[in-house]
């Protein structure tokens, strides 16, 4: 069966990419040839269509940098409802265009011309992300591994794989002068959020040593556990750490799902605080655990923004994980096995138990 999903996964992606190269002849062209002048930039689009709430809190450092740099730029996101409310919270822009396939035409329309400079920092471009960018007639467009396309004037440099580096490297090209090397990602406010959760972890009767936030959900299926190896892996864990007491992130839509476990699970040590998910709520069991158990999704990244510790899941994929790698410190990585192809998929949970044994105690090792 995996072999037939791979498959047709490889057809798939050929489809794909025939696609991209008929796209290319039609809308990898340029409106006008003319100098890049950072000076003249005025007006900037930021693409953030796809709704991965991840690439919102990583660009935050351009719009943060930018705000501070040059207030003269007038910044607009496109972006979906997730990453908007996100943004708004941690780094406003001045303006957002939300998009949906209904509005499509509509959207190109009201904003053809309107932009100086276009920024697609994503690894790669398809089909559908040219014919969008294109429509826009932008004078510019920045991109990140984009040579070989006509559209794309200028560049982020290669080495800057991360996607925090790149976004703070694509802000550089429109700042004259020095910026803090370090800066952090923006993110939201919390504080009454982590009062009220340190509250419910102090109702706690059992001892413990340790707190471990766990998030059990990604943006795929095959990026979250299932309940049944969410089961497992409680169990596992409960039974080789004892004295961890594992706080379980509220995730939207999600909560039928936690509640069923944590009923199943019927252990003290097992909890998750009854309030609504919300972004606050996951930064504030991010920054009071001693470290975080996540696949690789946007809880990565806002441990990140904290500088928090995490032992994140990746694909055995080594160019999404150093794009997309925690930056918090002390953190861990866990790799799922090898793909037996290019296509195959593999599931969250298939990893080496003894890589998490390793990775906890490398952790708590350096937080002693």
């Amino acid at each position: 069966m995996k072999k037939i999903k791979a498959g047709w996964r490889l057809i798939r992606n050929k489809v794909k990419a025939l696609k991209l190269n008929l796209y290319r002849k039609v809308y990898d062209k340029r409106l006008q040839e003319i100098d890049f002048e950072p000076s003249k930039i005025k007006s900037v689009l930021l693409l953030r269509w796809d709704n991965k709430l991840g690439d919102a809190i990583m660009c935050g450092s351009f719009i943060k940098l930018l705000r501070q740099y040059r207030p003269d730029i007038q910044i607009t996101v496109l972006t979906g409802t997730t990453t908007k409310l996100w943004i708004e919270k941690a780094a406003p822009a001045d303006d957002y265009i939300i998009y949906t396939k209904a509005k499509r035409k509509q959207i190109i329309t009201d904003n053809k011309r309107k932009f100086d400079l276009f920024v697609d920092l994503g690894t790669n471009c398809s089909h559908k992300d040219l014919c969008l960018a294109s429509q826009f007639k932008a004078k510019h467009y920045l991109g990140f591994n984009k040579q070989h396309y006509h559209l794309f004037d200028v560049e982020v440099a290669p080495q800057y794989v991360h996607f925090k580096e790149r976004y703070i490297a694509a802000a550089k090209l429109l700042i004259s002068q020095p910026i803090d090397e370090q800066c952090p990602l923006p993110i939201p406010e919390f504080s009454q959020q982590r009062f009220e959760l340190q509250q419910f972890i102090n109702q706690v009767q059992q001892k413990f040593s340790h707190i471990v936030g766990v998030n059990l959900f990604g943006s795929s299926k095959y990026r979250r556990f299932s309940l049944e190896h969410a089961k497992a892996l409680i169990f596992q864990w409960r039974q080789q750490f004892p004295d961890d007491l594992l706080v379980i992130i509220p995730t939207p839509g999600e909560e039928k799902f936690i509640k069923r476990l944590i009923a199943i699970v019927n252990d003290k040590m097992v909890i998750s605080p009854n309030f609504p998910a919300s972004f606050e709520v996951s930064l504030a069991i991010i920054d009071i655990a001693d470290f975080t158990f996540t696949p690789d999704t946007a809880v990565v990244h806002m441990a990140s923004a904290l500088n928090k510790p995490v032992i994140g899941i990746y694909r055995y994929n080594m160019q999404n994980y150093e794009e997309w790698k925690p930056v918090g410190k002390y953190s861990q990585r866990l790799l799922n096995r090898k793909p037996f192809s290019e296509n195959d998929s593999v599931h969250v949970h298939e990893f080496d138990w003894q890589d998490l044994v390793l990775a906890r105690a490398t952790i708590l090792k350096a937080l002693a």
